[in-house]
């Protein structure tokens, strides 16, 4: 049977396209360092995947449009004939049916009656699916949810004291139960040995490194934070006399207090240019240790991007019910939702042919059982 995913909204980010900050070495001077080359080339992969997450929602918004156009009536179509499909097979359960074809009938049953009331956007229907879902579960599942239940909480009986079991007027008993004591005391006291072990261990790395200076993730932090106090001592609005510039201060300050909670170096460093405190010139003059942190500020926004990138494309799966391993490109997602329009419509399509051959011979029931049962053997070969 068609299946088709659930709806799920996806954040999206604003992303402000800016001018590419980059270092150019001068015809005078010697080529440009590792590091310069590094910034450079984590500038230019930012900026490329910028302009691909740009490209992306306008796509997805594209293709969200049509499919609320197209899609919508036709899912709800869809969800509603395997709704009809559900109760026809919950009335036919009655009927003389071999075990063979009763199975497979309940089979049928419970995959389009947990479709729709996984997919329904419509309280009553989504009910009477879970109704059915829950009439129709197969009694060892509930047994087995029932067995890890007793598992997950333990008796009364077992969380009693051991002692309250104990015949103390047997020497032995009573022995077993002492020796079994200390063992638990001996274990409990090595537990603790351990835990203050690796505590000092701990407090002896933390103050080794201390003496040997800050992390690589503590100078980035540096270098942000760094950036971040230059732009707000140039941007506070308060020191801003003339209205029209302190409202565009007000807007910036904004913008880089946005990107320095985000930990984002590479709007930072934009919105220094953009407020006149950078040139390429100055860019350029910046030794490596002090580039350094930048790239490592520079490759963590970048695996962020990476991030977001794939959430996206996940969420944009799922919503469409596409599949989620496949790799989707911006170019190419309308075409995506085409395909799945057209799914959309060949299960329609189906199901009201299926349900009118039901409906038009009641023999046409067994044949389809047998007609779904070679479908799943050739489906799981």
């Amino acid at each position: 049977m068609l299946h088709n995913g659930a709806v799920i909204a996806s954040s999206c980010l604003p992303i402000v396209a800016t001018s590419l900050l980059r270092i150019d070495a001068a015809a005078d001077q010697a080529p440009l360092s590792a590091q310069q080359q590094l910034f450079n080339a984590w500038v230019q992969r930012i900026a490329d995947q910028r302009a691909w997450l740009l490209a992306w929602d306008e796509a997805v918004q594209a293709c969200r449009t049509r499919f609320a156009r197209d899609g919508v009536p036709l899912r709800t179509r869809y969800l509603d004939l395997q709704a009809a499909l559900a109760l026809y097979l919950d009335q036919q359960s009655a009927r003389k049916l071999s075990k063979l074809e009763r199975q497979l009938l309940e089979s049928c049953l419970l995959e389009s009656a947990q479709q729709v009331a996984d997919l329904s956007d419509t309280p009553a229907q989504r009910a009477a699916m879970e109704e059915l879902v829950r009439r129709y579960t197969p009694e060892e599942e509930d047994e087995e949810r029932e067995d890890d239940a007793s598992q997950a909480a333990p008796s009364a009986a077992q969380a009693a004291s051991a002692s309250d079991d104990i015949d103390w007027q047997d020497p032995e008993a009573v022995a077993q139960f002492l020796e079994a004591q200390e063992q638990a005391a001996a274990a409990q006291a090595e537990r603790a040995r351990a835990q203050h072990h690796a505590k000092r261990q701990q407090r002896k790395a933390q103050q080794a490194q201390k003496a040997k200076g800050p992390t690589a993730a503590e100078l980035a932090n540096q270098s942000l934070r760094e950036v971040y106090r230059r732009l707000a001592s140039r941007l506070h609005p308060d020191r801003e006399q003339d209205p029209v510039e302190r409202a565009r201060k007000t807007a910036l300050m904004q913008r880089v207090n946005i990107a320095y909670e985000a930990s984002r170096l590479m709007e930072l460093l934009e919105l220094q240019w953009e407020a006149e405190q950078m040139d390429p010139a100055k860019l350029a003059q910046l030794s490596d240790a002090r580039l350094a942190p930048y790239n490592r500020m520079l490759e963590e926004q970048w695996n962020d991007l990476q991030r977001d990138v794939q959430a996206r494309t996940q969420a944009f799966a799922r919503e469409f019910g596409l599949d989620t391993a496949k790799r989707l490109q911006p170019a190419k997602l309308m075409a995506q939702v085409r395909e799945r329009l057209q799914q959309l419509q060949a299960g329609v399509d189906y199901l009201r042919q299926l349900l009118q051959a039901l409906e038009d011979d009641p023999d046409t029931l067994k044949q389809w059982l047998k007609h779904e049962r070679t479908w799943a053997r050739q489906r799981d070969q």
